[in-house]
């Protein structure tokens, strides 16, 4: 190859007749390959101006974070940061291009996000629905490691065809997303529409961050889905506010009552003649404290799913480890010990997931006629 012309041009400054050296060319050639090396405090500025600068065009999600948090000072003072930030931001149209992108996916307009009360939900429907004060005392004095399965008579409610599938709505927080995968991939022939809507950190403690309620009258409003799968709950675990904003310790009698108050709105939301709701229980978790706040959710859900007969419990307690505790393998249904739960200690696994779904698969076999 040649490269005279290029090195003539190399060697001649542009705005001037005077010709390099060799020596020149070589010491400039040189310094350009030489390696450069950047200060550790130059590479910190750098990296913090870099997370305040997607900080800023984010701020929204920062909100959005701060919401979820557990009620309390700590999370005030998060949600005051985050929402000045966003003030900010939007003062200087920094988050423009995230509100355009979460406007064209639609994202933060649904029910769940909009309408931030039970009682605004229970007001918005002409259906009689429990109010708080028919809540069962006795919830707060409930045996906390007794579950119930109610037993459901078969009873078909039609014929499902592929033409006509059973329409079918799985719904609840991050534990959803393995059992909704099951039940969308695993049902054989049987001719199912299965429509999933998880939404992790979620429950029916905090309506203020996602009220599952509105959401669901709002879908079932939309698709009259026949079969409505609920597994939520492991969030729940936290202070609860009532309508005025006062705060409803957990661990309490009003806590129990109201979170009890809670399911049985969701569950008469979903009551229609042609509809059959599941509830799955909690499985055993590896923290203590929260091992025991599952058992009273599970308690204080037990008799709501036994007084009514379009509700059926998928009591998976025992099968994950029952009063034995927490563990991370257990004998799946052929009895071969598989790894039941993820690192996290509260979540199924996949596997697991799918013993989940034989079971929901079995409970929708006995109430519609699925063979065709």
């Amino acid at each position: 190859m040649r490269y005279s012309k290029n090195l003539e041009r190399a060697t001649r400054r542009p705005a001037s007749t005077e010709t390099w050296t060799d020596e020149q060319f070589r010491e400039a050639r040189e310094l350009d390959l030489s390696e450069r090396t950047t200060s550790s405090r130059s590479v910190v500025i750098a990296a913090l101006l870099s997370l305040a600068l997607a900080g800023s065009l984010t701020t929204a999600k920062l909100v959005e974070i701060a919401e979820r948090q557990p009620l309390g000072a700590w999370r005030d003072r998060q949600l005051t940061v985050a929402e000045g930030a966003d003030r900010a931001a939007n003062f200087l149209s920094l988050n423009r291009p995230y509100d355009f992108i979460q406007t064209i996916r639609g994202t933060g307009d649904s029910a769940g996000q909009i309408v931030d009360t039970i009682e605004a939900v229970v007001a918005s429907t002409s259906t009689t629905l429990p109010s708080p004060s028919s809540t069962t005392a006795a919830a707060a004095g409930l045996d906390a490691t007794t579950t119930t399965t109610t037993t459901v008579s078969p009873y078909p409610l039609r014929i499902a065809t592929d033409t006509d599938p059973l329409r079918v709505l799985a719904a609840g927080d991050s534990q959803l997303e393995f059992l909704g995968q099951a039940l969308s991939t695993e049902g054989g022939s049987r001719p199912l529409a299965i429509d999933n809507e998880f939404r992790i950190s979620t429950g029916l403690a905090r309506p203020d961050y996602f009220n599952w309620p509105a959401e669901l009258l709002s879908i079932i409003e939309a698709s009259d889905p026949e079969a409505v799968v609920l597994f939520m709950g492991a969030n729940d675990h936290q202070d609860m506010a009532d309508a005025d904003g006062n705060r409803i310790v957990r661990d309490t009698p009003e806590w129990t009552a109201e979170w009890s108050h809670r399911l049985e709105v969701t569950f008469d939301l979903l009551e229609a003649d042609n509809r059959h709701v599941f509830w799955v229980t909690q499985p055993p978790m590896r923290d203590s404290g929260l091992d025991e706040a599952m058992k009273v959710l599970n308690s204080l859900a037990a008799p709501l799913v036994e007084s009514r007969k379009f509700v059926t419990s998928i009591d998976i307690w025992d099968m994950f480890g029952g009063d034995g505790g927490f563990s991370i393998r257990v004998d799946g249904p052929d009895g071969t010990s598989t790894r039941a739960r993820v690192s996290d200690g509260v979540h199924l696994s996949r596997s697991a997931s799918s013993w989940v779904a034989d079971i929901v698969f079995d409970r929708l076999d006995e109430i519609w006629d699925l063979s065709s």
